[in-house]
């Protein structure tokens, strides 16, 4: 399977012998690079025009709600340069009556051309468990790589879980939690994301507070404040430890998420404005969901100035 890109109109084009059927309606294609190591975020593509030689995740279907998507991955194709000339079927958003029409009903067009990304199918796992990021030096998103599928026409067809957060709740940087503490962190954090926009508001409160619990023990035992009683302990006992070490920012927001029981969350579903979800009309987000997301705030700033290797 061949894809390939005009370099005049950006327009996309798409056959099993060669990239010269137009791709109606036009699909969303974006660079991508495997990321292997920690450097490699410093070696991202700079643009089509500029750094063509990357591979291309053409998006067949993306679901926001869980944070998925899926398409087909394709390489720069071997052997030639980029870009290079092609005659193609006239595309109808470029020349609807066909007048450009050539011999063999063809015209000449200028293509960055890419074919099914086969060398993803020899990584260990197929790639499955990787990071993929998506876009350019200007803007990338990372996506880890959860499947991958050699389809009946030779395309390579991957799906992507997103490693953002979508702004639900602010950025866990892993990098300072413990080995042992990290996978009962990464899961709470997990099950709020999935929850959100997703579930009934009070089973996201639910979530919100037992993700606040998981983090907040795991916090007091990491930096020795607590020992490891401290993990079996609630929100509301939390709330009185964090008290006890003068940490009241944190225990006030503590027992303020107490307050936001089922039922009352249930009677406050409404919407507030919110321009977090980056759209240019305004937005609205659900009130549990902009108080929850304030609690975590709360509790990362005051974590900030509380380094683990304090006593």
């Amino acid at each position: 399977m061949h894809l390939g890109i005009c370099t005049s109109t950006g327009l996309v084009y798409e056959g099993m012998g060669a990239a010269d059927i137009p791709s109606v309606p036009t699909p969303s294609v974006t660079q991508a690079k495997l990321i292997e190591a920690e450097g490699d975020w410093q070696s991202l593509p700079r643009g089509l025009s500029v750094d063509p030689l990357h591979w291309l995740f053409r998006e067949d279907s993306f679901d926001p709600v869980t944070r998925a998507r899926r398409g087909r991955l394709f390489e720069p194709h071997p052997g030639q340069p980029q870009p290079n000339h092609h005659r193609v079927g006239p595309h109808p958003y470029e020349d609807p009556l066909m007048r450009q029409v050539g011999a063999g009903g063809r015209v000449a067009k200028t293509l960055y051309t890419f074919t099914a990304c086969h060398p993803i199918l020899n990584l260990p796992n197929q790639g499955q468990g990787m990071t993929l990021a998506l876009g350019d030096t200007r803007a990338a998103s990372s996506w880890r790589i959860v499947q991958t599928e050699a389809l009946a026409n030779g395309s390579v067809m991957v799906t992507l879980k997103s490693l953002s957060a979508f702004g639900i709740i602010p950025a866990v940087n892993y990098a300072q939690v413990d080995a042992e503490h990290r996978p009962a962190v990464a899961d709470a954090i997990e099950r709020v994301m999935n929850s959100a926009f997703r579930e009934a508001p009070t089973s996201v409160v639910d979530h919100c507070r037992a993700a606040l619990t998981v983090l907040l023990s795991r916090w007091l035992v990491q930096t020795r404040r607590e020992d490891e009683g401290a993990l079996a302990l609630d929100l509301g006992l939390l709330a009185t430890r964090m008290k006890a070490h003068e940490m009241f920012c944190v225990a006030n927001a503590l027992e303020s998420g107490l307050k936001w029981t089922a039922s009352s969350a249930k009677r406050l579903f409404c919407s507030i404005p919110c321009s977090r979800l980056g759209m240019k009309r305004v937005s609205y987000r659900p009130m549990w969901l902009n108080v929850c997301h304030g609690m975590f705030r709360v509790l990362s700033a005051c974590a900030s100035r509380c380094p683990a290797s304090s006593a």
